[in-house]
């Protein structure tokens, strides 16, 4: 996870952050902040944004959490994500917010919400994660 060489600290974790337009930076309180533009590309048929869109962001910060706190394991990946979907996601900013409860040295758990606009928005979506963690050496 590089910052891309962004003044404001915005990391850069891959392809797939470019693919779907999100900004991700570490907060000064340590915990993860994922910010993005729900656009017309990421609606399904209803006019709110797809499950999935939701399940990426709550994903994507919680483990960019983990990477942060951990000091940057050479490699996580996710071993479970419990999502409670609370109200559709319109068009429009969305903060998603992912804070580490546990660290262990291979296993991590997480806590994420996404809200509507700001970190006191409405509460869109929540997940409980956990990473399994891959250390260098």
């Amino acid at each position: 996870m590089t910052s891309a060489g962004d003044p404001d600290g915005v990391l850069w974790t891959g392809p797939f952050q470019d693919w779907l337009g999100y900004r991700v930076w570490i907060a000064a309180d340590g915990s993860a902040r994922l910010s993005l533009e729900i656009e017309r590309r990421h609606l399904s048929q209803y006019g709110l944004a797809h499950g999935g869109v939701t399940l990426a962001l709550l994903d994507t910060v919680g483990g960019v959490a983990v990477h942060a706190r951990a000091g940057g394991p050479a490699r996580l990946v996710t071993v479970s994500l419990s999502t409670s979907f609370t109200r559709g996601v319109e068009p429009g900013p969305v903060l998603a917010i992912g804070r580490v409860e546990y660290l262990g040295r291979t296993i991590a758990h997480t806590h994420a919400e996404l809200r509507a606009g700001s970190e006191a928005g409405e509460l869109l979506a929540l997940a409980h994660g956990a990473y399994r963690i891959f250390r260098a050496g």
